[in-house]
């Protein structure tokens, strides 16, 4: 459920960018950066029984507020709405959780759905070990700028790296996306996700970080660089802000109270 700041809030029309919680914790990270440089404004929550409850002390440098698991924020002319996921969902919830978000895409009525995850690249086969390791995935997007843009920035599609091609049937479409889909690893609920968009006619881009559990500072910095130059946010950043958060990130000196 969506619990709005005020009844001002309003989000039609607006490019949602929401992330996984998956390997490396880089979409996350990648929010982060985003919300904290661009300064968003916290503008509610979304309360859903298949998370793990979290709460702690600030995160950001500009917002005062306890985090809580779901986070909404927004810029001020409403064009972008970000969702901060704090914690996972519960075990055997993560489907649930997916319907869950689809109704919130759904009931928003945004312009542009844009998700952000990280797949284990362990796993990755061996047409994603070369190129850039920042790749796309498009489901029912026909928007040919965004796609040209993509394409530029060398954000490779998944299937067309793997050298498959779509067709005009659906049943093709379909088993490209479950073939793609079956090649993210520890990517939380991207694929449930995507495929419950694909299957309500939802356009979604997918920005697909492949990493390794570690520091993913570099990563998160990738992710968030990707999503700017890929949907324009903010055309006048010359450098990223981490919250103060991040102190704890990779701290030098752990404080013995956490033991």
């Amino acid at each position: 459920m969506f619990i709005k700041a005020s009844e001002a809030v309003v989000t039609r029309g607006s490019t949602l960018i929401l992330p996984t919680v998956s390997i490396g914790n880089v979409p996350q990270l990648g929010m982060d950066l985003l919300i904290n440089t661009l300064q968003l404004s916290r503008i509610g929550i979304i309360d859903d029984s298949a998370l793990l409850p979290v709460s702690g002390i600030a995160a950001f440098d500009h917002i005062t507020s306890r985090p809580v698991p779901l986070e909404v924020y927004q810029s001020t002319d409403a064009k972008w709405t970000l969702i901060q996921q704090r914690s996972p969902p519960l075990p055997k919830r993560h489907r649930l959780f997916a319907k869950s978000m689809l109704e919130f895409i759904k009931a928003g009525e945004f312009d542009r759905v844009v998700l952000l995850t990280s797949s284990d690249a362990a796993l990755r086969t061996d047409a994603l070990i070369d190129g850039p390791q920042i790749r796309s995935i498009s489901v029912n997007c026909d928007d040919r700028v965004l796609i040209d843009k993509l394409q530029a920035l060398s954000l490779t599609d998944f299937g067309h790296r793997q050298g498959m091609a779509i067709d005009d049937n659906m049943d093709s479409k379909e088993s490209l996306l479950a073939g793609i889909l079956k090649q993210l690893h520890a990517a939380g609920i991207a694929r449930p996700l995507l495929d419950m968009c694909q299957g309500a006619g939802i356009p979604v881009l997918a920005l697909v970080s492949l990493v390794n559990e570690g520091d993913n500072i570099s990563d998160a910095i990738t992710i968030a660089n990707a999503a700017n130059a890929a949907l324009g946010i903010a055309t006048n950043i010359d450098q990223w802000h981490p919250p103060q958060s991040w102190q704890w990130l990779m701290p030098d000196n752990v404080p013995s109270e956490l033991f």
